[in-house]
């Protein structure tokens, strides 16, 4: 009776001892971002990074409102930057005048499907999102988010926390980073993010 006892308190404690990195695994900081938290930056530009004067950098056409007051879009003439084999441009986030992150636009399959595999390849299986067809990988400092924004355009997001600014809904990321990681909105540009829509 009590070798019996003795033998159900250690198979428990190896149960739990073995559900605890699956369950580390599920929310916070993923060991495979650490090269990107680790880099801290895009393309030789560091996030946190002000402006160059005198740079390649060219502007894009920015929207209005508060937002647009604080954050700027721009191209970098002569970008050869290639995601997945596909010639893309990324628009370099700057908020503050700092560099916070980049995104791409991709047309929807195959293109953005084969760069949802290319990325899974390098930082293993993402996490979902809370949107259809929105997955993410989520660093100390920094993440990378996939999402389907229509039936023609994916747009990836590789960025600093900073740019968790720029969301205009509150995604997983966001929710992740804010209660794994402390990260809180800055008090600049956008107001709080709207909810996201109930799936129909």
């Amino acid at each position: 009776m009590r070798n019996s006892r003795v033998l159900t308190w250690i198979i428990l404690a190896l149960v739990c001892l073995y559900s605890l990195p699956l369950r580390a695994q599920t929310s916070g900081p993923m060991l495979s971002l650490q090269s990107l938290d680790k880099g801290y930056g895009f393309n030789g530009v560091s996030f946190g990074a002000a402006l160059p004067i005198n740079s390649s950098f060219k502007p894009v056409l920015s929207g209005i409102g508060k937002r647009w007051q604080v954050t700027k879009t721009y191209k970098l003439d002569g970008d050869t930057t290639t995601l997945a084999g596909q010639r893309l441009t990324p628009e370099y986030w700057f908020r503050l005048n700092r560099f916070v992150g980049v995104t791409f636009q991709i047309a929807n399959e195959p293109k953005s499907r084969s760069t949802l595999a290319y990325l899974t390849q390098l930082y293993g299986q993402p996490r979902p999102g809370n949107i259809p067809g929105a997955h993410y990988w989520l660093g100390k400092h920094t993440y990378i988010l996939y999402e389907d924004i229509s039936r023609a355009t994916t747009v990836v997001h590789i960025a600093s926390l900073a740019m968790l600014n720029e969301q205009v809904i509150e995604t997983s990321v966001r929710q992740e980073a804010r209660t794994t990681l402390g990260w809180q909105p800055d008090s600049a540009g956008l107001p709080r993010q709207f909810p996201v829509p109930p799936r129909k």
